[in-house]
Order: structure tokens, then C-alpha cells, then sequence
């Protein structure tokens, strides 16, 4: 069963980043991602959030786009969805499934 809501420290481990990574990034991408703040103050991810931070984090790091031109791609995305990291994103998942799987057997 899928959570809901990921503290920062949960996404930083899903994403393989550090939280001072994944704070710097909603900070700086907070037109694309909207973590909701608990009462504590803290941030809160959804996998939509999740799913934003994998691309930015495969536009950075793997594909070496500066963080202006991550947001100029983030903004084409909201025009015309990009397939490749789609199904990247899809690819991602299916693979962290058959892992767990992997761990179960």
C-alpha cells in the first residue's frame, strides 16, 4: 500500500539524495513541487512530489542540465509531456517493485 505523505527524509532515501539536496530542490523548483507543511512545520511529499523530484534529479545529475534549464524542461512538460521520462519514471517503479519482490523470496 502506497503512503500518502513522505517526510523529506523518506523522499531523500527514495530518491538515493541527501535531504539537503531534496530541501535545496523544492526550494528552488517550488513552481512545480507543493510538499504540504504538518503542524510541526515539516515538509510533507506526495508521490506526485516524488515523481517531479526524480526528474528533476535525471535532468541534473544524469542528463548535466543547468537548474534554469531543468525548469524551462519542468515547463514544457506541463505543455506536452515528455515520454521518455514517463516511461523512465514507470521503468523506476517497476524495478523498485521487482526488487522488494527480489527481497521477499
Amino acid at each position: 500500500m502506497e503512503k500518502l505523505f513522505y517526510s523529506i527524509s523518506e523522499t531523500a532515501s527514495l530518491l538515493d539524495e541527501t535531504t539537503v539536496t531534496v530541501r535545496f530542490w523544492s526550494n528552488t523548483f517550488s513552481k512545480f513541487l507543493a510538499p504540504k507543511r504538518n503542524a510541526k512545520g515539516n515538509r510533507q511529499y506526495t508521490q506526485k512530489d516524488i515523481d517531479t523530484l526524480r526528474q528533476i534529479s535525471y535532468l541534473t545529475r544524469e542528463c548535466g542540465l543547468s537548474l534554469e534549464a531543468t525548469a524551462r524542461k519542468l515547463s514544457s512538460k506541463d505543455e506536452g509531456e515528455d515520454k521518455s521520462l514517463i516511461i523512465r519514471d514507470s521503468l523506476l517503479k517497476i524495478k523498485e517493485q521487482l526488487e522488494e519482490i527480489r527481497e521477499t523470496l
